[in-house]
């Protein structure tokens, strides 16, 4: 079971002109997942632009988080952007894999 101290995450952007870079810290679970949605989806609505997400630093995603990152990669195709993940760490990548959702990253 995951104790309260693991909840606490960090989103950083970096605006690059026609890339935006967003670096995630922490767990992408039901506890933070409000605003995980909230900041990538405003990215993703504000900017038309790629987005490259890195994912190195997160050692869990749950249903919710794999939800937004599929939220975010359809509403990038709508504007012909790509949605990039970027250094997946290996337990992000095996819940990716086991979601049959690899490939739709091209991981």
């Amino acid at each position: 079971m995951n104790s309260n101290r693991g909840n606490h995450m960090e989103i950083n952007l970096n605006n690059k002109g026609n890339l935006v870079e967003i670096k995630v810290k922490g767990d992408i679970e039901m506890m933070s997942i409000k605003e995980f949605k909230e900041k990538l989806l405003a990215v993703g609505e504000d900017n038309d632009v790629d987005i490259a997400l890195d994912l190195s630093e997160v050692d869990y995603i749950d249903s919710s988080g794999v939800g937004v990152l599929i939220s975010l990669n359809k509403l990038q195709k709508k504007k012909g952007k790509k949605l990039e993940l970027t250094n997946v760490s290996p337990k992000v990548l095996n819940v990716l894999k086991l979601s049959s959702l690899a490939e739709v990253f091209n991981l």
